[in-house]
């Protein structure tokens, strides 16, 4: 009977042991603002901040409101959004995992109307919370929020297959980047000196000066002679939720010399065939 007793308190002062112990958890921003979207009847925006944890998320923890101040680039005024960390667990030959704050925006009181899910929506600061359970250390998020401003650029012809399942690409190289993006990403940018095609999908890796573009041609064939030059522009927009500043034109203009289309494509496709043919 006393054996039983003992047992059961020992058991009793662990449990209560490891719950008042407050857990520390760095969390690593691995992108920005990301996957918007709204209610438009009880002006809410939802979005996600992709992030790593080096400790367990449980759903103790997971219910723990944390604030994200976050801004519009165009605008000064702070918005700050109460997110919470998705539940997540380490797998035990690992140090980290990858999870998500999940974020509410209540813009009721905010007289911006510039809100919706298509806007550039950034990290202000760094979050700075702590609980009476666990104490979280954030890391890169402010870096997420900071522009990437982008120098020099020289546009250039693909050497081949520059015209590929309706898009047109070529590349750019740039002389300087204030800040890298956190994970290799894609964005969106202005074209000037072209009325027909006026923006550029484009890829930014990690670590490389080399840019790779892409400008679609399904809707409206990329002519022969068409000119293609990046002017300068603040805030584009990219899928990982941070933003571009270009600072000044690309140094040159590029000029098509040959056209781009979906007929083109099925040219090819059908002079391949044709061949195939031949040599049955």
């Amino acid at each position: 009977m006393n054996f039983n007793f003992y047992s059961f308190l020992f058991i009793t002062l662990i449990l209560y042991s490891n719950t008042d112990d407050k857990i520390t958890i760095t969390v690593n921003a691995t992108s920005g603002i990301i996957e918007k979207r709204e209610n438009l009847k009880l002006k809410l925006l939802y979005f996600k901040i992709p992030c790593r944890v080096d400790n367990n998320i449980t759903k103790n923890i997971s219910k723990i409101d944390i604030e994200i101040k976050t801004k519009i680039p165009e605008v000064d005024e702070i918005l700050p959004s109460i997110c919470n960390l998705n539940s997540v667990r380490l797998e035990p030959d690992s140090n980290f995992a990858d999870t998500y704050l999940y974020c509410i925006l209540n813009y009721t009181n905010y007289n911006s109307e510039n809100i919706d899910n298509d806007m550039n929506l950034i990290i202000a600061y760094n979050p700075i919370y702590t609980s009476d359970i666990a104490e979280f250390i954030f890391n890169n998020f402010e870096n997420s929020g900071k522009p990437m401003e982008i120098n020099g650029l020289f546009i250039y012809n693909l050497e081949t297959d520059f015209c590929e399942g309706n898009n047109f690409f070529f590349e750019m190289n740039f002389t300087s980047i204030n800040t890298n993006p956190i994970e290799s990403t894609v964005c969106e940018f202005e074209i000037s000196e072209n009325n027909i095609h006026n923006i550029a999908t484009c890829a930014i890796p990690f670590s490389s000066n080399i840019i790779k573009c892409a400008i679609d041609a399904s809707k409206e064939k990329v002519e022969e002679g068409e000119k293609i030059k990046i002017k300068a522009q603040n805030y584009a927009k990219c899928r990982n939720g941070q933003v571009v500043n270009i600072k000044s034109d690309s140094q040159n203009t590029l000029e098509i010399n040959e056209e781009c289309s979906c007929k083109f494509i099925f040219i090819k496709i059908l002079f391949y065939l044709l061949l195939l043919l031949l040599t049955l």
